[in-house]
């Protein structure tokens, strides 16, 4: 990955600033830059955004596994089919939901940057400046600016809920050790694929798996 500050483009005059390297920032910065634009693509923190690092894909990976562990355990509804699915080495689903999304991060995102000589990635945290974006102590000179900065899970304010150990949809998508039981508030999509998660692996743990 090219870092336009570092690599001699200070005061450099961009057509465009994306300030969010997430599927969303990745996706302007390479229409644009296939268009003949020059782009600078900023991103503060992991590469990759929401979807690939702590959304779909760690989630859907979990929530699959969970799905095969259950209908393996469901097979005794028909007559004459014996079969049983539990989870003998959660850690080792963790890591292996750890390692896709790791791959994914670099073939899908990393990967792509060097095939475009007109995006210039830089990695900092962006500040609206006159004439562009501020970043490094550097001014990124562009013209027009898409802000795609994606999201975080959001803490309600309930009495006492600083004072516990509490779960977000990313930390809980971390857990090496599955819990004996789990409150979950929120009944949105997110809330119910976790609860559903967590209630099917949680109820075919074997001797040792937690």
């Amino acid at each position: 990955m090219s870092d336009c500050c570092a690599s001699g483009n200070r005061g450099k005059q961009f057509d465009l600033a994306v300030i969010g390297a997430g599927s969303a920032g990745f996706s302007a910065a390479i229409t644009a830059a296939e268009q003949g634009a020059q782009v600078a693509l900023i991103g503060h923190g992991t590469l990759g955004g929401t979807c690939v690092n702590i959304g779909c894909v760690p989630s859907k990976t979990l929530i699959r596994a969970a799905e095969t562990q259950h209908q393996a355990s469901a097979a005794a509804r028909f007559a004459g089919i014996r079969a049983k699915g539990q989870v003998g080495d959660w850690t080792a689903t963790v890591q292996q939901k750890d390692e896709l999304v790791s791959s994914l991060r670099q073939s899908k995102y990393a990967d792509l940057l060097p095939a475009y000589n007109n995006i210039s990635y830089v990695e900092g945290q962006a500040r609206l400046a006159e004439g562009g974006v501020a970043i490094n102590g550097d001014l990124i000179k562009a013209p027009r600016l898409i802000i795609v900065t994606g999201a975080r899970p959001a803490v309600p304010s309930i009495p006492g809920l600083d004072a516990v150990e509490y779960l977000t949809s990313t930390t809980a998508l971390s857990l090496e050790c599955l819990p004996k039981s789990l409150l979950v508030i929120g009944g949105g999509y997110i809330g119910a694929e976790l609860a559903q998660m967590f209630a099917r692996m949680s109820g075919s743990i074997s001797d040792g798996s937690i």
